[in-house]
């Protein structure tokens, strides 16, 4: 199955209603495509972070063919994300930490980083945070690495 829309970027800044309701068009095809229903709040919020361009959408519709459900697939992409695009350096995490505490947990983590999630870390240490996360493993989520660190 392929979307068939422009190439759209949502995390792109843009003022252009057009391009964030053809996002959202996009979103609801695959809601109803893959039986998604609205209450499934936890993986709609996890497929709107993983799922932020048209080809990563597309990649996903692809994949649903030979998953089982949509939480499975948007897990293994979600680890594919870590493996591909989370910090191999704890330098480079401190600097990004320092500079943009969210956005730094978001990359390390590959996960949103709420503001209640970030209120559950009680240490304010980037290095600790970032042994513990390697400690545990490094799929972990962020309130489990926010326990321990």
């Amino acid at each position: 199955m392929t979307i068939a829309l422009n190439k759209l970027q949502p995390t792109q800044s843009t003022t252009n209603n057009k391009e964030v309701s053809a996002m959202n068009t996009m979103f609801e095809q695959l809601f109803i495509e893959f039986e998604i229903k609205p209450t499934a709040v936890i993986l709609i919020n996890l497929m709107k972070f993983h799922l932020n361009t048209v080809e990563r959408m597309n990649e996903f519709a692809n994949r649903m063919l030979y998953e089982d459900s949509p939480f499975a697939l948007i897990v293994k992409m979600w680890k594919e994300d870590v493996d591909a695009h989370s910090y191999t350096d704890k330098a480079d995490f401190v600097y990004d930490y320092y500079r943009n505490k969210k956005a730094a947990f978001e990359k390390l983590f590959q996960e949103p980083a709420h503001e209640w999630k970030l209120n559950r870390f009680t240490c304010d240490d980037p290095e600790r945070i970032y042994d513990t996360y390697l400690k545990l493993d490094k799929y972990s989520h962020m309130t489990e690495v926010a326990m321990f660190a």
